[in-house]
């Protein structure tokens, strides 16, 4: 299966090369191949890229595709791909960051080399991702998404310029205000409705008296017990998970790179 995966790149790669023969470092770092951007919109997004590239030192780009023609395409491999196939990144180190997407199968990787282990983290794939880049890919608004994403990566570099990474607990005000709002929404909000319900029933309950004796709750004549049962009804038993401290786990932060040198991640919208 692998094998054909790798064929079905290789064989992609080489009809995109035919297709648009350009050199690998003369290639922008915007590419519209499905035409969803109009003219004026990829030369303001290769402005910015390129912009983005001479500040930091660093290329963030994006490929844009129609049709991958198979639905279970690899599109983290086929990013790897075009990302060495086109020469992506910036210097020696090949720094950078490359956004691929696909309109019919509406997929997408996000991978990363180089420098961009450093400045964009596992965590900071997510956010940038969840919170920013799809919620507009799935509404078809792809010029707005990639400003935003050249926008979000010019932070995240800024960042880690600083020294400082983007990553778990380092907070980014919207982005932690947005995850924030939406904790707040699913757990608080709940429990503040019930809390409400609970007091009116409450309040409808004080016309009852508190009784201190059985005395209303035995019938006329007194309490005859005719019989008695034990019945076994259940048991409870207690279990303590001992966990492996060896182990790995999500929120510890970082970046996991794969032996290929990149990391990233891949999905639908």
């Amino acid at each position: 299966m692998k094998r054909i995966i790798v064929l079905l790149i290789a064989m992609f790669s080489l009809c995109l090369a035919a297709a648009a023969p350009v050199c690998a470092a003369g290639i922008d770092l915007v590419t519209d191949n499905a035409g969803v951007l109009t003219e004026d919109e990829v030369r303001d997004l290769n402005k910015k890229a390129n912009d983005i590239a001479e500040k930091y030192e660093f290329d963030v780009a994006v490929f844009i595709v129609a049709d991958m023609a198979a639905d279970s395409f690899d599109m983290r491999a086929f990013a790897e791909s075009l990302y060495t196939h086109y020469g992506y990144g910036y210097g020696e180190g090949g720094d950078g960051l490359l956004l691929v997407m696909t309109v019919r199968e509406r997929s997408y990787a996000l991978v990363a080399y180089g420098y961009g282990n450093v400045a964009f983290t596992d965590y900071g794939k997510d956010v940038m991702l969840d919170d920013y880049i799809l919620p507009l890919f799935k509404e078809e608004k792809y010029y707005e998404a990639i400003s935003v994403y050249l926008d979000k990566a010019a932070e995240y570099l800024e960042m880690a310029k600083g020294g400082e990474p983007f990553d778990v607990g380092s907070g980014s005000g919207a982005a932690e205000s947005s995850r924030a709002a939406r904790m707040f929404v699913t757990f608080v909000v709940p429990i503040l409705i019930a809390l409400i319900v609970c007091l009116v029933l409450r309040a409808q309950m004080k016309t009852a008296k508190k009784q201190r004796t059985a005395q209303n709750y035995i019938p006329q004549g007194g309490f005859v017990l005719t019989g008695s049962t034990d019945t076994y009804l259940y048991s409870t038993e207690t279990r303590t998970v001992i966990s492996d401290s060896n182990s790995g786990g999500g929120g510890r932060g970082g970046t996991t790179v794969s032996s290929s040198g990149f990391s990233g991640r891949s999905g639908r919208f």
